[in-house]
């Protein structure tokens, strides 16, 4: 499929320092169009953009409807993951306790939820720990393993941890135990001692897999297990047990975790949202109530209303409330948990808001220290930061500053926790590792967009200097400005219930191949409100002239370069750019615009 760019407004320069791109297609691709209308009835305005993805007719029947059994992998074509699968089977054919060490965010409350209600169906008990994130940090810990082998666990499996803890693994060679390891973070060239190690990302293992998230990860250990205790005849006496089941919390570990929704994570997500759809897991069906969901599920619900949730246990309250949850078959008790996972979210985003406008002080005072140039990477820390809420506030400044950003955490004894996130092409967990190596760092890891790690005040200047050389190395042009592809430039009344019902059919949309956005043009604001506990979203409506108005939404404002327009909008026009969206409130659906940038615009 043939596509180019246009770059729009190149006089003008966005209110977010942003490129705004129009995707065009040549009269060849027309062909495309008429197969999607003449058999979907798809509208010719997304062509341009699902050209841009990759999607062809050739591909277009499996991205729309992609089928687990088509993508999903041989499960021992990964290294180790055969050895880990029978010695499990072992400890489940004769009845033995499992214990299972999960990370405190959602991919591992999901993996270890998954792994452990399957083990249990088989009749297994499982104890599992998430650890406390304050009095333990990230990953396995010596005191933590030793402490599920004196409960009788004789074989231990961490899920979406343990690719980097080499001491507390290497410390349970005193006491007889096995250890499995189910990761996705990037290895470093050795690897940890244990028993088996899974991950798609290990240098020896098949390629393909790399943007597997741990819950997916688990979910085809799983099938190779399911698959090993068959042949082992340890059915012939038990129900085998329905591993789509488990899709629904695979999918929410997959988008929460922000990997790729392309391939097999594709079909997870997808096949998940059905299943999430029919609300048979209890504490999945108590966490859409309690965060006022009235449809079904899609992956922004995941990512920003069930996620966060979840999330909120390990951050600033009980780290194991999200796992339990996820188990729990009661629905009274699901509720109950459920609420206390809402309160402390609440609790989360007041913490949030008051930090991130100190932190937003600090970096801007960075700059003016730096002649009002901003660094290639950010790195900003005090005793005064809550270590539970640095990685979502590392991920606003990312967006704010368009640079990789790292906060750390100081605590008394000037040990600081960092949480970093980073710009595509800039693989911050291979620097962390590096840095690691180098003993720049104590400890650290994390994947290519994300990364954790632990660092002495005494080299977090030495760690600055390390990070932004680093970045400079592989920008050798300087950070891009930040370019936003647009599928169409559109007029409000274009903007109709089936083109944004169209859109969803064609989701999930995420990582990798995200939602598609619009330009609507030469419109001016009307009836602006800020909402939200601190104001801190904004709504209005929106008139390009014609008879029909628009209502647009844009969350997360209070640190937006965006306020310059709001502070003065009246009888101005600007050009919109954003993503449809239909709002369910009150059981009514009425399209609305999510605001990404604004430009100004010549008619004003």
């Amino acid at each position: 499929m043939s596509f180019s760019k246009i770059k729009l407004f190149k006089e003008k320069v966005s209110v977010a320092d942003a490129e705004w791109s129009l995707l065009t297609f040549d009269d060849n691709s027309q062909r495309f169009a008429d197969y999607l209308y003449q058999k979907y009835e798809i509208p010719n305005i997304l062509v341009p953009y699902l050209s841009f993805n990759g999607i062809t007719i050739e591909k277009f029947d499996d991205y729309f409807s992609p089928k687990l059994k088509n993508l999903l992998p041989e499960p021992f074509l990964f290294k180790d993951l055969e050895k880990g699968v029978k010695r499990l089977a072992d400890e489940v054919v004769n009845g033995r306790p499992i214990g299972i060490f999960g990370d405190y965010d959602v991919d591992g409350a999901t993996s270890a939820a998954i792994i452990s209600s399957y083990l249990e169906y088989c009749g297994l008990t499982t104890f599992i720990h998430i650890p406390d994130r304050f009095l333990e940090g990230y990953g396995p810990n010596e005191d933590a393993l030793k402490g599920l082998y004196k409960k009788g666990a004789e074989l231990i499996i961490t899920v979406d941890c343990g690719i980097s803890s080499f001491e507390p693994l290497k410390a349970m060679s005193s006491v007889n135990i096995d250890l499995i390891v189910i990761d996705h973070h990037l290895p470093d060239t050795t690897l940890p001692p244990a028993y088996a190690i899974i991950n798609p990302k290990r240098l020896d293992t098949h390629k393909g897999y790399e943007d597997l998230c741990a819950a997916g990860v688990t979910f085809i250990f799983l099938i190779g297990l399911n698959r090993e205790l068959r042949q082992r005849g340890f059915f012939k006496k038990k129900k085998e047990p329905n591993l789509f089941m488990f899709l629904d919390l695979v999918a929410l570990g997959t988008v929460c975790d922000v990997v790729p929704l392309t391939g097999v994570n594709r079909a997870f997500v997808k096949q998940g949202l059905s299943i999430m759809k029919k609300r048979e897991n209890p504490g999945i069906k108590a966490l859409c109530d309690v965060s006022k969901l009235s449809n079904a599920p899609n992956t922004q619900a995941l990512g920003f209303s069930l996620g966060p949730r979840i999330n909120a246990g390990g951050r600033i309250g009980a780290s194991d409330l999200g796992v339990k949850l996820l188990k729990e078959k009661d629905i009274n008790k699901s509720i109950e948990l459920a609420q206390k996972l809402d309160d402390l979210n609440k609790k989360r985003r007041f913490i949030t808001s008051e930090l991130e406008s100190s932190v937003v002080g600090q970096i801007e005072k960075l700059i003016s220290n730096n002649n009002n140039v901003i660094p290639s990477a950010i790195v900003v820390f005090s005793s005064d930061y809550h270590e539970g809420v640095i990685g979502i506030i590392a991920g606003r400044m990312k967006e704010t500053y368009n640079r990789p950003v790292c906060i750390i955490a100081l605590d008394k004894n000037g040990i600081g926790k960092g949480s970093g996130r980073s710009l595509f092409g800039i693989p911050l967990g291979e620097i962390i590792i590096e840095a690691l190596n180098l003993n720049i760092l104590s400890s650290g890891g994390g994947h290519d967009m994300a990364a954790g790690f632990t660092v002495k005040d005494s080299k977090i200047n030495a760690f600055n200097n390390f990070l932004i050389n680093k970045v400079d190395q592989i920008m050798e042009q300087g950070i891009p400005r930040v370019s936003f592809t647009v599928a169409s430039v559109i007029s409000i009344a274009g903007c109709t219930l089936e083109l944004a019902e169209w859109i969803i059919k064609l989701g999930p949309w995420g990582t990798g191949i995200e939602e598609p956005k619009f330009i609507i043009p030469n419109a001016k604001i009307y009836s602006l409100r800020k909402f939200g506990s601190n104001n801190e979203h904004i709504s209005f409506y929106i008139s390009d002239g014609s008879s029909k108005k628009l209502k647009v939404k844009k969350f997360n404002i209070s640190n937006s370069k965006l306020n310059a327009v709001f502070n003065n909008y009246e009888n101005i026009n600007f050009n919109f750019l954003g993503k449809l969206n239909i709002d369910t409130w009150n059981n009514s659906n009425s399209v609305e615009f999510m605001l990404d940038d604004i430009i100004y615009s010549d008619d004003t």
